[in-house]
């Protein structure tokens, strides 16, 4: 009987040791299929600012954070977008973006509406997506936070509480400024984004960090233009918005410092800045979109350039997101250790 009793221990301990895994393992954050980036050198000077002062002192950082490679793709936004969609006719427009790589799905029948992917063009989970309000980057932000759960709460809180998410007559919102201390994964604040786009840790040589006027490791601006010809999807529009069909990555040799790709080009990207704390009715994106005209995706790919704003509750067709996260920590192996322990397996025979 105390055998019987010691054996049903163990199991529930080993069924305890693996809930706490499994526990810790989302507590710690997960990939979720991005490819994250590792953005160093804690306490690095900030950008100078160039001849007028624009953007002097902004991205010093004095932590370490990860950061997407690439912006969110049609295909995990189209998971996102789906998980909603589909479970109430009140949500058929949830988080639809203007440009993405994914379509109706005429064929599903049930409540909401469920979208697929393009089939005429190439990698189409890979297009990126435009349009998407700050708001609905945030509800993405909490999504992952909360371990991409179907329930209406995970979207509601976890990086950012929607409960803030009010628009006042004047036009100024009152939405949480910036994201929970304990949040694992939010909108890029703008420091931490043009850190991570024009701030070189090697510079002037190793260790020698100093920062880049283009997100492409260079004083000169891209040049827009194809794949194969150019080095961003801005700067030159094609025949019905197809520099949007241009997928994430396929400019393969064009990167930041920190090897992010697409910071020129492709969709502006949200971050948490307020422009005018005292009155707020915008937030900042930066970096050029897919097909703005070369002058002003040049000014909009520049350190120096303070950022354009929109609305969080609206946007506009161009803009996306790249998250931003915490460093995942080891998962201690204490409760392993514990179990063969407390199991005898960790036992000397004699």
């Amino acid at each position: 009987m105390g055998h019987r009793t010691m054996g049903r221990s163990v199991v529930s301990f080993a069924g305890v040791v693996l809930a706490l895994a499994g526990a810790a393992s989302v507590a710690l954050g997960q990939d979720y299929g991005f490819d994250w980036v590792t953005i160093g050198d804690v306490g690095n000077d900030p950008y100078p600012g160039d001849g007028q002062g624009n953007m002097a002192g902004r991205g010093g950082v004095g932590y370490e954070y990860r950061i997407g490679r690439y912006e969110v793709t049609t295909g995990q936004w189209l998971e996102f977008v789906n998980t909603f969609s589909t479970q109430s006719d009140d949500f058929t427009y949830f988080a639809r973006p203007d440009f993405w790589g994914a379509k109706t799905d005429w064929d599903y029948q049930g409540p909401g509406r469920r979208y697929i992917l393009r089939t005429d063009v190439d990698t189409p989970e890979l297009m990126p997506v435009g349009g998407i309000s700050w708001r609905e980057a945030a509800m993405f932000c909490n999504w992952l936070h909360n371990g991409k759960s179907s329930a209406l709460s995970a979207i509601e809180d976890g990086a950012y509480d929607t409960a803030t998410f009010t628009t006042n007559g004047d036009g100024t919102f009152n939405d949480q400024r910036t994201h929970h201390a304990d949040a694992r994964y939010w909108i890029p604040t703008l420091d931490e984004w043009i850190k991570a786009a024009h701030y070189d840790p090697d510079r002037y040589g190793g260790g020698e960090g100093g920062w880049w006027d283009y997100p492409i490791s260079s004083d000169e601006p891209p040049v827009y233009g194809v794949p194969g010809e150019g080095q961003a999807n801005a700067g030159f529009e094609l025949d019905n918005y197809a520099q949007w069909t241009i997928p994430l990555g396929a400019y393969e040799d064009v990167l930041s410092p920190w090897g992010l790709r697409d910071a020129a080009g492709a969709a502006m990207e949200w971050t948490e800045e307020v422009p005018f704390p005292d009155h707020p009715q915008d937030r900042l994106l930066d970096g050029s979109y897919a097909g703005e005209n070369s002058y002003n995706a040049e000014r909009s790919d520049r350190a120096s350039w303070p950022g354009a704003g929109n609305p969080p509750h609206s946007g506009g067709s161009y803009d996306g997101l790249r998250v931003a996260g915490l460093i995942p920590s080891p998962i201690t192996s204490a409760p392993v250790v514990w179990y063969f322990v407390l199991s005898g397996r960790g036992r000397r025979r004699r």
